[in-house]
């Protein structure tokens, strides 16, 4: 049997800024604690490679000062045995820190030595052949020391080969690396937690402003108001980020004013061909015998051709918002220019090709014709007489001119005959007129190709000249293709 209940591992509430997890997950997995811990970690790292390094250089140190010390007293008496038979006992101090000394014959009987060692069995036996040996011995026989730092040297006496014998104790060098270590692990745990301390306060506070930031969008998000903007104090990274949120929100808020806008103008626009068609497709129905009359079915036609137009403009205009064409085939804009000027045109106007040079432009060659298409269909809507379309090839654009020899356009009216469903004064009649978005979809077309177009005034004639330059085709070595 089916139940229409949720697993029961499956969290309850899905609410809130946060997934749906434990507190306990949730504070285990956040950013402030990561950060904490990869700090420490770091730290800690950095002070035991450190700590090693130097506790062992400290330790060296301290050996060779008793390796040096050794070695200077064998060689005293060493010197002295040479010279002359030595003393037995050797007059010298017995004390912590100071080197125990035997003298040691062929025999291997110790003959001399220091006060306490010269009673006592050899510290260490030469080999045969060697005349010198040093070592580390742990656990020395005979010697209350841990470990010892023992030095054999042979040389010759008056009364035949002796071997003088120093050892030294290497305890002192231990335990005070002992001691040493210690500390620094004592120093080490409370740097440690001085750095997660630091270090947990400052990415904390960094956090809090970003929950801060993170908040004040939700609430611009939960409330639908763009007009707020989060506040942009200070010059670091997170001010940066506020200010990006803030050109992000403005620029969702010029977009929702868009939309708007474009929404309100289109169901304006469309609200009159749709109301003119249902008012004569009544008429038709209340009177069957109109529709005989075939101006009367034109009308229809042409109602329903308008409004199919105006719909198709809507769509594009929907789908390009400024976005580059999918496609960037290289486009023969001669070919564009040449099919766009064979066309029928009204009684006593001249649709005319000028110059046409050969250029290829990167692009979607139906937006491109559409382009040439709307701006030749706006100058035949306007012309008394003549349309002249030339093409030319100037450097590295190639520059579409369409001019008529109609009326003009004012130079207030320049910038504003590129908005959507904008008609001057001379266009207002449904007949004669256009959608309103023929030229906006030149604009948005020519801009999505990377071009720009603009209009002006003939300069030997009455009239308008469109002008659009769009970027042509360029090789690798930015040489303009064939």
């Amino acid at each position: 049997m089916l139940s229409d209940s949720s697993p029961p591992d499956e969290p309850a509430d899905r609410g809130g800024p946060w997934p749906a997890r434990s507190p306990r997950r949730r504070w285990l997995s956040s950013l402030r604690l990561r950060y904490t811990i990869t700090a420490t970690v770091f730290a800690a790292v950095a002070f035991a490679t450190g700590g090693a390094v130097a506790l062992t250089l400290y330790h060296d140190s301290l050996t060779a000062n008793i390796h040096h010390d050794v070695l200077r007293t064998a060689n005293g008496v060493a010197s002295a045995a040479q010279r002359s038979p030595l003393p037995d006992p050797i007059p010298m101090p017995v004390a912590a820190g100071v080197p125990r000394v035997q003298v040691i014959d062929a025999a291997g009987k110790v003959v001399s030595g220091d006060p306490v060692s010269a009673g006592t069995p050899s510290m260490l036996a030469l080999a045969q052949g060697k005349t010198g040996q040093v070592m580390s011995v742990s656990d020395p026989a005979d010697l209350p020391e841990r470990r010892a730092a023992v030095l054999a040297i042979r040389v010759s006496g008056p009364a035949g080969p002796l071997t003088v014998v120093v050892a030294d104790s290497l305890d002192p060098a231990d335990d005070s690396t002992r001691q040493a270590v210690r500390l620094s692990v004592i120093l080490g745990v409370i740097s440690l937690a001085a750095i997660g301390t630091v270090a947990w306060l400052t990415v904390g506070r960094t956090l809090r402003r970003v929950e801060r930031l993170r908040s004040q969008v939700a609430a611009v998000t939960a409330s639908g108001d763009l007009g707020r903007r989060v506040p942009e104090t200070g010059t670091d990274e997170l001010a940066g980020l506020g200010l990006t949120m803030n050109e992000m929100l403005d620029a969702l808020a010029r977009s929702a004013d868009r939309q708007r806008r474009f929404v309100a103008d289109a169901a304006h626009e469309l609200r009159t061909p749709i109301a003119g068609l249902s008012a004569s497709l009544e008429v038709a129905v209340s009177h069957p015998e109109i529709t005989r009359d075939r101006s009367w079915i034109r009308e229809l036609a042409d109602g329903h051709r308008r409004l199919g137009r105006l719909v198709n403009d809507l769509l594009v205009l929907a789908s390009l918002e400024g976005d580059a064409p999918k496609r960037r085939d290289p486009v023969d804009l001669a070919g564009v220019v040449a099919d766009a000027t064979r066309r029928p045109v009204p009684p006593g106007v001249r649709l005319r090709a000028g110059r046409v040079d050969r250029a290829m432009v990167p692009g979607d060659p139906t937006q491109l014709t559409r382009v040439v298409t709307n701006l030749v269909d706006n100058a035949l809507r306007y012309a008394r007489g003549t349309v002249d379309v030339t093409l030319k090839a100037q450097g590295a654009q190639a520059v579409i001119s369409v001019a008529d020899d109609g009326p003009g356009i004012a130079p207030a009216d320049r910038e504003r005959i590129w908005d959507r469903f904008v008609r001057l004064d001379d266009d207002r009649s449904r007949t004669s007129g256009g959608t309103g978005l023929g030229l906006a979809l030149v604009k948005e077309l020519v801009t999505a190709h990377g071009g720009t177009v603009s209009v002006a005034g003939s300069a030997d004639r009455p009239g308008a000249v469109f002008i659009v330059r769009l970027p042509l085709c360029l090789d690798e070595s930015g040489t303009r293709q064939p």
